[in-house]
């Protein structure tokens, strides 16, 4: 009895026969292919047949690539943005920074300028604070009796004559602005070399005092230092006449003056380390002088 597939199940060419004649065909046809170029038509037929099945095939795998990389893209665009942000807000504090820096050496080039002309010693201080007292105007710097400071000398700005120094201890001092109304400085006007006296208001303007109706006095006329006080040098920069009337009945003109160195742009402070009172010591003198001659009469 012979057994066997049923005819349903019948296989025809053994498979290994079948895989043999199909590896000769195709050499065959990779033979004919590469030398006669006979099967590109076929090859194009082919591709444009199968190229929008592929693109149908490979297309949830597209649509998944690239919400992944929206969202990758997403993240690392945030993660870039806040550095960059970071990195700006740092730059401008490093402009800011820079800015500060150029108008404080703008400032005491200025202020070297001013003082040059000056032969006496000098020590430069930067304003710490302000005294707060609404009724005067006084600045506090870091330099002070340690550094040869002394009641009474004289302190420019750098942009002209700022005050005096009123009050000193170890290693700090007060600057009376020439603005408060206790203050009085020997001037004059630099076109006409007339000596006046300024005055402070307690505001932001200053008074010229005793100034004659026929006085050759105009607005924009720069007031400076005339040196008459021993305690400022001749020549600083005092400020700018911005008003002149005169009232009827009135002896006198009104003259307005705005100093150039104010509470607002002092950074910087010149301290000329001159002798405020140099006649001091010819007074003592002279009252030495006299308790000797009143010992000597009562003797």
């Amino acid at each position: 009895m012979e057994y066997g597939p049923p005819p349903l199940f019948r296989q025809g060419i053994p498979a290994k026969a079948r895989f043999v004649l199909l590896t000769l065909f195709a050499i065959v046809l990779i033979l004919v292919d590469g030398r006669l170029r006979a099967l590109d038509d076929f090859r194009g037929a082919l591709m444009s047949f199968i190229a929008p099945l592929q693109t149908v095939v490979d297309l949830p795998a597209k649509l998944l690539s690239s919400s992944e990389n929206y969202f990758v893209s997403k993240t690392t665009l945030k993660l870039e943005n806040d550095r960059l942000t970071e990195e700006n807000r740092r730059m401008a504090l490093e402009v800011s920074r820079l800015q500060e820096m150029k108008i404080e050496n703008e400032r005491l080039r200025t202020l070297v300028s001013a003082v040059s002309r000056m032969s006496d010693k000098v020590r430069t201080a930067e304003v710490i604070g302000r005294v707060p007292d609404r009724f005067t105007h006084r600045l506090q710097i870091n330099i002070g009796e340690k550094e040869g400071l002394l009641a009474g000398m004289a302190a420019i700005g750098a942009y002209g004559v700022l005050g005096q120094v009123s009050r000193v201890i170890a290693h700090h001092a007060e600057v009376t602005l020439i603005t408060d109304n206790k203050q009085q400085l020997a001037v004059m006007n630099e076109r006409t070399k007339v000596h006046y006296i300024l005055a402070g208001t307690g505001e932001d303007l200053l008074d010229l005092l005793f100034v004659p109706p026929e006085s050759d006095i105009k607005q924009g006329d720069r007031i400076v230092t005339s040196g008459l006080d021993s305690i400022f040098p001749t020549g600083i920069a005092v400020g700018e006449v911005v008003d002149v009337y005169v009232e009827p009945g009135e002896v006198y003109k009104h003259i307005s003056v705005r100093p150039f160195a104010t509470m607002g742009n002092a950074q910087f402070v010149t301290v000329i380390l001159r002798n405020p009172d140099p006649t001091r010591p010819l007074e003592e003198d002279a009252q030495k002088n006299k308790d000797r001659l009143a010992r000597r009469s009562r003797s």
